[in-house]
């Protein structure tokens, strides 16, 4: 604990030295100017207790230590990386943010907190898709529609995966942009037929059984295939409508999206999709899972990739009916995606700290 401690100082000095620097109860900001640390660490509190709350159903106590908070303010696109580590159910983290500060406030900040309340609740890392897909759970109907129009783009063309894997994946696949936007559309879609406490502990399930008896158990599906089944279904028959801002966003995409990524630790390289302007995304995962969920007592780090194009609103045709025929295989494992074609989202105008306590145990082992 002493050794922290002097980290924790260690890293004062070094925001002081660089920048203006805020101190919250939970978090230690440096910022170019300091109304924009105290803006960050003051929106970061809030957003921890507003997505302890809405996730857990409780705020979370007070960490240890602070979490150190980096902030880049562009004019570019936005994204944020958060790299984790679990040691004996202990939880240390830190963050970087960067784009404009309407971004940050409204998007980023939200999206990374959110993984700072799944690393509580779990104290080890969770499988990709559903960190990534709960953490955009989170963020503003920009962000969402994006990842809607995304989701529909990659089933229209052939290159979703089937739920099976992507449920059991511990590395990023060779396109990463199925693993965010259907694992976003997942887990809105699992959210939305229950709640966020159950969506955490069908997960928890899956990680220290299997995915079919959790998906027995919480969402009374026979199987992961007939899950998958019905997800596809409410694609077909919803179309997630775009809120204005949408169309009035004219942020300039970067002519490179790898340049743009993140990178903290030990995160793979991001292969963004090849086709269309970039859409920011952000995600974090944890490394070394080769040994099991429930190995992640060990020492491991986690980290966040940054980007994926937009969907073509324009690309996809109207639906046809869900067919579990292959498509011509060329993947290199040897998984072959349904296929399935889904209707073009239509665009309209929508009309005190907390107090200390004990940490509750993890769901699959880890006490605090």
């Amino acid at each position: 604990m002493a050794t922290r401690r002097q980290l924790a100082l260690m890293l004062a000095g070094i925001f002081a030295s660089l920048g203006a620097s805020f101190r919250t109860t939970n978090f230690l900001v440096e910022a170019p100017t300091p109304e924009i640390a105290q803006h960050i660490g003051q929106s970061a509190e809030y957003y921890r207790k507003e997505k302890a709350v809405q996730w857990l159903g409780r705020e979370m106590p007070p960490w240890s230590e602070p979490c150190p908070v980096k902030v880049k303010v562009t004019i570019g696109n936005a994204g944020g990386a958060t790299s984790f580590s679990f040691t004996h159910g202990q939880v240390w983290q830190t963050m970087t943010i960067e784009g404009s500060l309407e971004r940050l406030a409204a998007s980023v900040l939200p999206h990374e907190i959110t993984h700072t309340v799944f690393a509580h609740y779990y104290r080890c890392p969770m499988p990709r898709w559903a960190d990534e897909g709960g953490a955009v759970l989170s963020e503003d109907d920009l962000e969402r529609s994006r990842h809607d129009m995304m989701v529909r783009q990659i089933l229209n063309t052939g290159r979703a995966m089937p739920l099976r894997r992507l449920f059991n994946l511990r590395e990023y696949p060779r396109e990463v942009g199925a693993l965010y936007a259907e694992g976003y559309s997942v887990a809105d879609f699992l959210v939305s037929s229950s709640n966020r406490q159950v969506f955490l502990a069908f997960v928890a399930h899956g990680m220290q059984h299997d995915w079919d008896g959790a998906v027995q158990t919480y969402y009374r599906y026979p199987s992961v295939e007939r899950l998958e089944e019905a997800w596809l279904s409410h694609l077909r028959n919803t179309k997630k409508q775009s809120p204005a801002v949408l169309a009035k966003n004219n942020t300039p995409a970067t002519a490179d999206p790898a340049k743009r990524v993140i990178v903290r630790l030990t995160a793979p390289p991001v292969q963004p999709l090849q086709d269309g302007p970039v859409a920011t995304i952000r995600g974090v995962s944890g490394e070394g899972e080769q040994g099991g969920w429930a190995n992640a007592s060990q020492r491991q780090a986690a980290s966040r990739p940054g980007y994926l194009p937009d969907a073509d609103p324009n690309g996809a045709k109207p639906g046809l009916p869900y067919s579990s025929s292959p498509t011509p295989s060329g993947s290199q494992d040897g998984w072959q995606p349904p296929s399935v074609r889904l209707g073009t989202p239509q665009l309209f105008s929508p009309p005190a700290a907390p107090a200390r306590s004990a940490s509750p145990a993890s769901p699959i082992g880890y006490s605090h």
